[in-house]
């Protein structure tokens, strides 16, 4: 249910605009929000909406969610490439929209990228990816509407995991069918099934649980029995060899177990008694027991309160203790765990949902049902999982409301900059370290005046710091120090802009993931992180510099390129992964621009070509990812480049006719094509039209329109897209659409 306010404030003499559909409007200049609203970095966000109470149970997937209304309709949310929310389209949703063709569900299962659910007359649909079989129908094309599963009635329970689904029949047999290379159908093949095909467990189960590539089942006499992918010990029998036909799994002292949950690499199990055991793997804390080592066999988590109930995510676990309170423990990113937190909990914590009585862990969130029938959901917010209507990422430019004078812009990490027609700096984003450089360590979602600065020429932003040139020469630099890239002699982060001491009057600036750069002198000089370590490098006649996360490279007199430091990906250019200094990157003359962001390197040529070279994540362009790139290769599908702008994990070029055309890792829809696939060759962002200058960063890219205006697109998950998004840690409401009374 979309809800839209309009109030006037009265005394507080100004009005606020809220609007769930993902715009939220500044706080009064007092700080001040109406009730039931908090100001976050100036911008008023509803602390928690208030969500319709009319759902009995829910789910959450990879990237989206479902639920199940009091009427039996279902209804999912979030990502939906592939259909999986049911409603016949492949549009994202970050609102609930209703599952085609389903009246009378009595439960739901949201997998990977595909969702089920059992009807009233026990028959199983699916819906959303089908490359497995794992939709049952016999076929493996993908539906954008439920699909009945072939030869199976009398489903009582449903587990989907990455891209396979099993069931529990009213006899206690059990049935899996989708993907099967592992194993996880244990039906002692690895052959995938479009149908279901039986598992051969020793007793009747009366609970099941499929991660991403193995499932778990509890026998009716409190036993839990194991099969398919056991690379971290998943599987919990003492080995890490996979196993495609259910295992019996030991607790200490013989536990009997109520319930089980599968993680992506790792299995929970809570006893009839409370104790909660886990096995497999332990990066992020996935076990609970206060440690990050990781065990084939269950060991104990140290859980303060019995639970009763429990369910697992990708890389985090939540239970259900008696007091219907939730505890989580694992990969804590964007609030999954409920606490409102970002760290990852090697033991459990309890969260601040109340009240609970149906839970789910997600892939990047977690969902709850309240006893009032109320959904609220926290995590990553990337495609709409959350359901409250403000998702954290954009796949196409949107431009940042009231900036329509800049004449300049730059793209850090998570935080972005503007030049403004009056000389000053305008920044916004992630700003725990101070790279917004207003003086707090707040974040800030609108654009922000940087502290005295206020004679611009050029500014240039790394992960966490900025640095910027007054029209005088003097270089100023702000954020991040821990590897002493402000220059100021100091390892001190600083929240507001500091003068570089020794440097002279600066023509060019650079900056890298911990380094900067600048041109002064005639002499290319740098500082902050050289290799690993903290010191300068200086190059004589130098055009200019550039640096990634532990190499360098400079832009010589003759317009080749000197690079030095690390070269394990081969960032270096020069065919080997040997670290040197004074390499020349193999076949690079004529370069006119040299960017390095992480451990690639990227040179614009003067025939407007670019090539690039190092660890590819998408960036290069180069075709395959999470691949190394010895010796400069040609970006696919660009030309007539003027300007690059690379990014960590994509890049853009202007053209010459003005038009921007991006590449690489699209999971926040930072190539800005209005999708969320990778692009390993360029294509064209074709609702910006034309425009004067392109920056790009973490997981995100801006532009500066001839007219004044920047347009932004990707994550956004610290407001740096600059249009007053920010992530919410805290559990929000699912805006369900509640049957009519």
């Amino acid at each position: 249910m979309r809800v839209l306010w309009l109030l006037t404030l009265g005394a507080l003499g100004a009005c606020l605009q809220v609007d769930y559909t993902g715009t939220n409007y500044r706080c009064n200049p007092d700080g001040t929000c109406p009730p039931g609203y908090e100001c976050v970095d100036m911008v008023c966000v509803a602390s928690d909406p208030v969500p319709p109470a009319c759902s009995t149970t829910v789910s959450a997937g990879a990237q989206h969610s479902c639920g199940v209304r009091n009427d039996g309709s279902v209804w999912c949310w979030g990502r939906n490439d592939k259909g999986q929310l049911g409603d016949s389209t492949a549009t994202d949703s970050d609102l609930p929209v209703q599952v085609v063709g389903l009246l009378s569900a009595k439960a739901v299962g949201a997998g990977g990228q595909f969702s089920c659910a059992i009807d009233g007359a026990s028959n199983v649909w699916c819906w959303g990816l089908n490359e497995s079989g794992q939709l049952g129908d016999g076929t493996t094309g993908d539906s954008r509407s439920p699909v009945q599963v072939g030869n199976l009635n009398g489903a009582t329970q449903l587990a989907l995991g990455d891209a396979h689904a099993c069931a529990i029949k009213g006899d206690g047999s059990v049935v899996c069918w989708g993907a099967n290379a592992a194993g996880q159908l244990g039906d002692s093949t690895t052959t995938a099934r479009s149908t279901p095909t039986a598992v051969a467990l020793p007793m009747p189960a009366k609970m099941i649980s499929a991660g991403g590539s193995h499932t778990c089942a509890v026998g009716m006499e409190g036993a839990v029995y194991c099969w398919g992918e056991n690379g971290d010990g998943e599987i919990g029998n003492g080995d890490t060899t996979n196993v495609n036909k259910p295992v019996a799994i030991t607790l200490p002292g013989g536990a009997k177990v109520a319930q089980v949950a599968c993680g992506d690499a790792f299995t929970c199990a809570a006893t009839d008694v409370g104790p909660v055991y886990c096995w497999g793997l332990n990066d992020d804390g996935e076990l609970g027991n206060n440690s990050i080592t990781s065990s084939t066999r269950p060991v104990g988590t140290l859980v303060a309160n019995p639970i009763r109930a429990i369910d697992a995510g990708a890389a985090h676990v939540c239970g259900l203790d008696n007091f219907n309170n939730l505890w989580c423990w694992g990969y804590g990113a964007d609030g999954r765990l409920t606490d409102g937190d970002e760290l990852p909990r090697h033991t459990p914590v309890l969260g601040k949902l109340q009240h609970v009585v149906a839970f789910s862990a997600g892939g990047e969130h977690t969902c709850a049902v309240d006893s009032d029938g109320a959904i609220r959901c926290a995590g990553f917010n990337r495609r709409g999982a959350l359901g409250d209507g403000r998702r954290v990422t954009r796949g196409e430019p949107r431009q940042i409301p009231g900036l329509t004078d800049a004449t300049a812009i730059a793209a850090g990490g998570e935080h972005t900059c503007a030049a403004v027609t009056d000389g000053s700096l305008m920044c916004w984003g992630n700003n725990g370290a101070g790279q917004v450089g207003d003086g707090s360590f707040l974040d800030r979602t609108v654009p922000t005046r940087v502290n005295g600065f206020d004679s611009f020429k050029a500014m240039a932003l790394g992960a966490a710091h900025s640095c910027g040139l007054g029209t005088t020469g003097q270089v100023l630099c702000w954020g991040a120090n821990g590897s002493s890239q402000l220059g100021d002699n100091t390892t001190a982060t600083s929240p507001s802009p500091r003068a570089t001491l020794n440097l002279g009057n600066a023509t060019v600036i650079g900056i890298g993931d911990r380094t900067s750069c600048a041109v002064a002198g005639g002499n290319v000089k740098c500082w902050g992180n050289m290799f690993g370590a903290t010191a300068s490098v200086a190059s004589t006649g130098g055009l200019d510099g550039t640096a990634g996360d532990s190499h360098n490279c400079m832009l010589e007199s003759d317009h080749t390129p000197t690079c030095n430091g690390a070269n394990d990906h081969g960032q270096l250019g020069d065919g080997t992964t040997t670290s040197a200094t004074g390499v020349s990157p193999t076949g690079v003359t004529n370069v006119a621009e040299l960017k390095a962001r992480g451990d690639a390197t990227c040179a614009r040529m003067m025939d407007g070509s670019i090539k690039c070279w190092g660890y590819n994540l998408g960036q290069l362009g180069v075709g395959n990812t999470n691949t190394s790139i010895l010796t400069p290769t040609l970006v696919q599908g660009i030309s007539g480049a003027a300007q690059l702008a690379m990014g960590w994990d994509a890049s853009c070029a202007r053209k010459m006719d003005n038009t921007v055309w991006c590449w690489g890792a699209n999971t926040a829809g930072q190539v800005g094509d209005n999708s969320y696939q990778l692009r390993t060759t360029a294509v064209q962002v074709t609702s910006l039209g034309t425009v004067k200058e392109v920056a790009s960063g973490g997981d995100h890219s801006c532009a500066l329109k001839d007219d004044g205006t920047v347009w932004c697109w990707g994550l956004d998950t610290h407001g740096q897209l600059g249009d007053g998004i920010h992530e919410i840690l805290s559990p929000v409401g699912v805006q369900m659409t509640c049957p009519n009374p």
